[in-house]
Parts: C-alpha cells; structure tokens; sequence
C-alpha cells in the first residue's frame, strides 16, 4: 500500500469514527503526497508519533465505549504508514 493510500484509509477512519480534526489532517497528507514530490511530508507525518498524546496514543471510542475493530485497523495502518516512511526515506 503506498503512503497516500495508507494517509486516506486512516483519513476515512477516523472521519468514520467522529475525529475529523485528525482526519482532515491525514486527507491534507494524502493531497501533499499526491501533488508533491517533496519528502518534508514525511517530517509532518513522523512527527505526528512522538511524546505523550501522539498519535500513537490514540485510541477511538464511540458513546463512551472502546472500538475494538477499529482500534486493530488503526494500529495497522499507522504501523503500515511508519514502515513505508521508512522504507520511502532510505
């Protein structure tokens, strides 16, 4: 999967959970990365894991409640997208 493709599968995420802060900012990526060559991305993006509250952290809940399927999902695609940053940044 390419990193715009992993950037608007977590953009319909968590817009589909009720994060559209977070969610706007993953479709501002996916544009970036579709109209740019430029890997200063790849910094916005990365710096996005780091410290205490980071994306990292998140965890999506729906009235009150944990969701578990989608919480999988999350942590496979933000995975997915650290790795092919790396991968790309070599």
């Amino acid at each position: 999967m390419s990193l715009k493709e992993h950037c608007i599968k977590i953009y319909e995420l968590l817009a589909g959970v009720g994060e559209p802060g977070r969610a706007k900012s993953f479709k501002a990526f996916a544009d970036r990365l579709e109209s740019s060559d430029d890997v200063a991305v790849y910094r916005d993006i990365i710096s996005l894991y780091g410290g205490a509250g980071s994306f990292n952290d998140l965890v999506l809940y729906r009235d009150g409640k944990i969701c578990m399927e989608e919480n999988n999902e999350l942590d496979r695609l933000r995975t997915g997208l650290y790795n092919a940053i790396a991968q790309e940044w070599n």
